[in-house]
């Protein structure tokens, strides 16, 4: 009995046993699952990991991809990415310096191996290694990288120091600059191999860009002290009554920085007199002047551009000086101010179009001409225009034969393309681009257009549009100009009765056919609808229940879009020009831009003057868009003048639009 008693007791104690393991199994088995993560949803935490630079949890993420997951190579990328940022022994330089050239040799030509070798060369650059720095950069491929080039250039070999007019071309251009460049900048001027006087140039070329963050450097070179440089440069106002004793740097970053805020209060102190500037210097705080106001559409820029003309400055600042003439219509002025332009200013055809209208304006057409043909053939807003001032209207181009089915499926076999999609399918577009952009960098025209019909078959329009666009002899339109749901654009447009060609140039500007494409600042879908402005058109449509993310729904999108175009349209006098331009700023800013003009003037004068760099070229560039469009659609040529009219002054009224 006994025996039996201890029999079932250690039986019992056995299934006791056994019962609990089974309980402690399926309690840990979660736990084991969790650890075991999808691919695709590794790959983005380790994506996100590097972005934050945090290395242990890159590498957790990396050990759940396996050796053949199509982009394993980023992995390898991010983590030598992080660790050459890090400070490291000379023997963890060493063993990095040789993972990093396994690497390159694997990835030699492709973006990651692109982007390694300029991690690489920062690396060695704060390391002063200029002996592997200077191999390295020797094959490295971008020759417009600030940081490498001064990284470059401050070798204590030397090896690679470039002509005084190249150094000068990047370190006083208007714009940041990289520290590696501001210690160049520096080591240079110190050791007088640029002029004393480059110090200054730098301030004032800051002082065009007007970031603090590129002004604090330039001034710091001058020795301005640094109170005296903050209350300039915060409270400009505030310290310009003091101006009488400053010194001509204090002045000059004063005066510069209220007249990008407030350029009517600068012109009045300038007015007044300033004892530390000489006369260059108030000829350049003239020009600043009337850059801030053109800014602000400010009437008085056309005097104060002439005030300025005499001065040294940049083509950011001349630009602004052009569009104050051209505003007025001032075509002598004008010439003036585009000639004072650098030869690449000259050459963009915005200024090589409106210096032609300058030589008509005073009779010299034959030279008026041959400026316009030298960019007619150009299929853009001012290529229109000249050809459009020859005699002939927009019209496609012959269309190229169309590619074989084996040109178009052999790119399918393309190592770039197919980690693009991925990357696409992932909802990674920056870095998707970035692989089918450099894909296409050794094609000709055929494999262009057969990379474009390949990308259209697959849907990804957006590379199917700017693939073929990038043909330079043989061009097919109907791959630039996509028309993709074609039914649902066409009814929503005869719904609003506005055009469908103006309806696709906005769609290809503003998504690029792409279906869940949001913006930064929250605008979504085909034609970028903001969710607010989308209430808006909900309550106006009577659609009940709706909610943003029925922004995604393509019927919806277009539907709402096209009613607000009409809407921004109907506002604005039914000016395709004024609601293009409310349609990407907001009704209101065309409104109170128009009504800063004193006479009437071409659409293309007022596309010219908006002062927002991205409305002006999105106006031009939906405009242009809609002439290719509506010439494809009729099959006949059509006028890009008939699209902008003429703007005439009228008061800023508000209405109920968004």
């Amino acid at each position: 009995m006994r025996r039996d008693i201890a029999i079932a007791a250690i039986v019992g104690a056995a299934i006791l046993l056994s019962a609990c393991a089974a309980q402690a199994d399926k309690r840990q088995a979660p736990a084991a699952a969790a650890k075991t993560i999808p691919p695709d949803e590794a790959f983005l935490s380790a994506r996100k990991a590097y972005a934050q630079a945090d290395l242990p949890r890159l590498e957790a993420a990396a050990k759940q991809l396996a050796a053949d997951y199509p982009l394993v190579d980023y992995l390898a990328y991010w983590r030598l990415s992080l660790r050459l940022r890090q400070p490291a022994t000379a023997v963890q330089a060493t063993e990095l310096d040789a993972e990093t050239a396994r690497l390159l040799g694997r990835q030699e030509g492709a973006v990651i191996g692109e982007q390694l070798r300029r991690d690489w060369l920062l690396n060695l650059g704060r390391r002063g290694d200029w002996q592997q720095f200077d191999a390295q950069y020797a094959r490295y491929a971008n020759r417009e990288d600030a940081q490498v080039n001064c990284f470059a250039w401050s070798s204590t070999t030397q090896a690679n120091l470039p002509s005084t007019a190249d150094l000068e071309r990047v370190l006083l251009a208007p714009r940041e600059l990289p520290d590696t460049c501001n210690q160049l900048l520096e080591q240079l001027v110190r050791s007088r191999r640029l002029a004393a006087d480059t110090a200054t140039k730098r301030l004032l070329r800051a002082l065009e860009w007007g970031s603090p963050a590129a002004i604090r450097p330039a001034a710091d070179l001058l020795g301005v002290p640094a109170p005296a440089l903050e209350a300039a440069l915060n409270r400009p106002a505030a310290e310009t009554p003091s101006l009488k004793g400053a010194s001509r740097e204090i002045a000059l970053i004063t005066l510069s920085r209220l007249a990008r805020n407030d350029p009517h209060a600068a012109a009045a102190r300038l007015e007044a007199g300033v004892d530390a500037l000489k006369p260059a210097d108030r000829s350049f705080l003239w020009a600043q002047v009337a850059a801030g106001g053109m800014r602000k559409l400010a009437p008085e820029s056309l005097g104060w551009t002439r005030r300025g003309l005499d001065a040294q400055v940049s083509d950011d600042t001349l630009f602004w000086m052009a569009r104050a003439a051209l505003r007025a219509q001032q075509w002598p002025l004008l010439a003036q101010v585009i000639d004072k332009m650098s030869e690449e200013g000259r050459r963009d055809s915005a200024w090589m179009y409106w210096r032609a209208r300058a030589l008509r304006a005073e009779g010299r057409v034959a030279d008026a001409d041959w400026l316009l043909r030298s960019i007619a053939d150009g299929f853009h807003f001012y290529g229109q225009l000249a050809a459009e001032d020859l005699g002939s209207l927009t019209s496609t181009p012959q269309r190229a034969p169309w590619p074989s089915e084996a040109e178009i499926t052999a790119n399918a076999r393309n190592a770039g393309f197919r980690r693009a999609l991925k990357l696409y399918e992932l909802g990674l577009r920056v870095e998707g681009n970035r692989e089918w952009n450099h894909a296409l960098q050794s094609m000709d025209d055929r494999q262009l257009l057969a990379a474009a019909a390949w990308a259209c078959s697959l849907n990804v329009l957006d590379r199917c549009v700017n693939t073929a666009d990038r043909t330079r002899r043989e061009h097919d339109f109907t791959l630039r100009f996509v028309t993709p749901f074609r039914e649902q654009v066409q009814l929503a447009s005869n719904e609003r009765g506005i055009d469908p060609a103006w309806v696709y140039g906005l769609i290809r500007q503003e998504s690029r056919f792409i279906m869940n494409a949001q913006s930064s600042a929250g605008a979504q879908g085909l034609m970028q609808i903001m969710p607010a402005t989308a209430r808006w058109i909900a309550r106006k449509l009577e659609v009940k229940d709706f909610r943003v993310e029925h922004l995604g729904d393509m019927p919806t999108n277009i539907r709402f879009g096209t009613f607000y175009l009409k809407s921004v349209l109907d506002d604005l006098e039914g000016s395709p020009v004024l609601a293009s331009a409310g349609y990407n700023a907001g009704p209101g800013r065309p409104r109170n831009w128009r009504a800063t003009l004193t006479d009437p003037v071409e659409g293309a004068i007022f596309a010219e003057i908006i002062p927002f760099h991205e409305t002006r070229d999105y106006v031009k560039k939906v405009l242009s868009n809609a002439t290719y469009y509506a010439s494809l659609f009729s099959g006949q040529p059509q006028s890009l003048r008939s699209w902008l009219g003429h703007i005439s002054p009228r008061p800023s009224t508000k209405t109920e639009l968004p």
